[in-house]
């Protein structure tokens, strides 16, 4: 385990359990101090509250100024010349050693810090909460200073003086102690017994630490999440989810968790909600995230909100400018019957294209806003680009863009037709728009042949009107 990972585990320690500052160390105590401590294996006995006399007391007032002003030498010089009085009684000597510790502490001189402490605990002559919390404190310098297993016997043996002075552990406590047994899981194998056995020691005071706390703080939620995920128990893990994310709803990583969770557990609404959620939020910000998004638009049948969602992460290069992404903007658009809205995408994704079929989407697109010489423009350019899957049904629409241009461009939309017979699947249709065109021209012909011979009658009967 590596140094930073090492601090960063212990600050997570200390800032969780609200300790001030001067309780951090990084050194070992003196075996012979620990040794004497460890003799102790009664609870402390309640004693009437102690005071310093005058003399001793207004030094150390002293001494605790200097060291809140940041005069740390000159804390210690009144805490060493306190130390030479030959009277002090054992409550002065370990309130006095208590705080050299903390002052050594401060200037990260922590081997001095752990052998004050552990040599003012050794009195045993503070009140019994002050020694339990000096005991306490001590244990998370063992964690500190990576001996865990010191700073576990600490903790547990901390644990059974608590409950004997009748002041059980709190949340914050069991919280250290879940976080200790998930550092040794850490440590383990992974899926070995003994790593899932640290797991089943940690959980109940993670559970307490939770359930129990008025507010129970962030990490602890972490912690408790952690234990329940291990073992998959993902409707358990539920509601605790829920409650974090109502809890801290600016954390983006459980919303995403709770989406992920509602998904495995098939309630694929509930998960929807929350990726909405989260995009209003702001919390969704990466390509496959909000691709993801407009795409479950598009599968609850509410493709205007996905072409939005597209339309404006594309402007803002946050999905990627991609042919198919382009072309996922344009099906939206067509599925919300916005013909119009959908050419400039589509028109972008044809470009990027390596064949015809999306230019002559595009086409296809044009003919739904009655556009017929765009349409025709572009399914020319489908077949010839080439490619594509169907070009019967291409040549098809080409003839029916250019019969819809008018008479003029009947022969052109004829030749279409005809190029389109020469395949099976086109052949039928094909063939009905080439005989209504020829029966078409056939009877604009024969019209016109009879109109041609109606003037030669009516000239021939002028003959006798002269």
């Amino acid at each position: 385990m590596n140094n930073v990972s090492k601090r960063f585990i212990f600050f997570v320690l200390i800032f969780s359990l609200a300790l001030p500052l001067s309780v951090v160390f990084d050194a070992l105590t003196v075996s012979d101090v620990y040794a004497a401590k460890k003799e102790r294996k009664k609870p402390p006995k309640a004693r009437r509250t102690q005071t310093m006399s005058k003399k001793v007391g207004a030094d150390f007032i002293k001494a605790q100024e200097a060291l809140g002003e940041e005069q740390g030498d000159k804390a210690l010089k009144i805490l060493n010349n306190l130390l030479r009085n030959p009277d002090l009684r054992d409550f002065e000597k370990a309130t006095i050693v208590r705080l050299k510790g903390y002052v050594y502490a401060e200037q990260e001189d922590y081997p001095k810090s752990m052998s004050f402490l552990q040599e003012a605990l050794s009195y045993n002559a503070l009140a019994p909460q002050d020694q339990l919390d000096l005991q306490f404190g001590i244990a998370q310098l063992y964690l500190a200073i990576d001996q865990w297993d010191r700073g576990l016997s600490e903790l547990l043996e901390w644990f059974d003086n608590a409950e004997a002075l009748g002041n059980p552990p709190g949340p914050s406590a069991h919280a250290l102690l879940a976080q200790i047994y998930l550092y040794f899981a850490s440590e383990t194998p992974k899926d070995s017994p003994e790593e899932k056995q640290f797991y089943r020691k940690a959980e109940p005071h993670a559970e307490i630490a939770v359930l129990q706390a008025t507010e129970p703080r962030e990490n602890w939620y972490q912690i408790y999440l952690s234990i329940l995920l291990f073992d998959d128990r993902y409707e358990e893990s539920l509601p605790l989810l829920e409650a974090m994310v109502y809890r801290f709803p600016e954390k983006k990583s459980y919303h995403r968790q709770l989406a992920a969770l509602y998904a495995e557990l098939k309630r694929e609404d509930d998960s929807f909600y929350i990726q909405q959620i989260m995009y209003s939020k702001d919390m969704l910000e990466k390509h496959a995230e909000l691709l993801r998004l407009a795409q479950l638009y598009l599968y609850y049948e509410v493709p205007y909100k996905a072409a939005l969602i597209l339309e404006k992460e594309l402007e803002a290069e946050r999905i990627k400018d991609e042919e198919k992404n382009w072309e996922q903007l344009a099906n939206a658009w067509l599925s919300a019957r916005e013909w119009k809205k959908a050419i400039p995408p589509l028109t972008k994704a044809a470009e990027m294209s390596e064949d015809g079929g999306l230019f002559l989407r595009l086409g296809q697109t044009y003919m739904q806003e009655e556009d017929w010489k765009n349409a025709e423009k572009n399914i020319r350019y489908a077949i010839k680009k080439g490619d594509l899957d169907n070009p019967g049904r291409a040549w098809l629409l080409l003839g029916i863009t250019r019969n819809k241009k008018g008479i003029k461009f009947e022969n052109s939309a004829l030749f279409a037709f005809k190029r389109s017979t020469g395949y099976d699947d086109m052949e039928a249709d094909a063939r009905r728009w080439v005989k209504v065109i020829e029966a078409k021209q056939a009877r604009r012909e024969a019209d016109r042949l009879a109109a041609e011979a109606a003037e030669a009658e009516l000239a021939d009967d002028t003959i006798y009107f002269n």
